[in-house]
């Protein structure tokens, strides 16, 4: 089901007009441009094609050479809940992280900084929900990431999954 489950986020993440602009246009106009297409939206995700911004997994599949923003995700640590010594064999927890980056050439947006937006945007999509078929998503932690010497900023979100079996 984990598969099931990190493409439908995969594709609510390519599917968020704001999300989508954030990821295709490098500009700081970001948010003021015109909205992109369905096709655009799926390249976003597609692993072949050139505009791929949106990732299973925590890294990118190849060098990036040029100014782009990424999201991945990962998920760790689903099992049968212990509270208290207690163990439970129908309460599942377990952690989905959103991996955030941006080049910093292309951090400063105008409405700021666009790793915070997507941050926003992502919790707001996310945080509370139960419409992707894992259990509840609650807000879990947050940290700063930079890669490849601080070429890339941006955020480690991770959430909390609650479910019943």
């Amino acid at each position: 089901m984990i598969g099931e489950w990190k493409q439908r986020i995969l594709e609510t993440i390519a599917m968020d007009d704001e999300l989508s602009k954030l990821l295709w246009y490098n500009t700081e106009d970001a948010l003021s441009r015109e909205d992109l297409t369905e096709d655009q939206k799926y390249e976003l995700v597609n692993c072949s094609s050139e505009h791929r911004r949106i990732y299973p997994t925590k890294y990118t599949n190849k060098v990036v050479m040029d100014q782009q923003s990424f999201i991945g995700m990962g998920v760790a640590g689903f099992a049968p809940q212990e509270v208290h010594y207690q163990y439970s064999d129908t309460y599942v927890i377990g952690y989905l992280y959103f991996y955030i980056l941006v080049d910093n050439e292309i951090m400063d947006i105008d409405e700021g900084q666009r790793q915070d937006k997507i941050l926003e945007r992502i919790y707001d999509l996310f945080s509370d929900s139960r419409s992707y078929g894992m259990g509840e998503l609650r807000i879990g932690g947050l940290s700063e990431l930079w890669e490849q010497n601080n070429k890339f900023g941006g955020y480690q979100l991770m959430m909390r999954v609650y479910d019943f079996k």
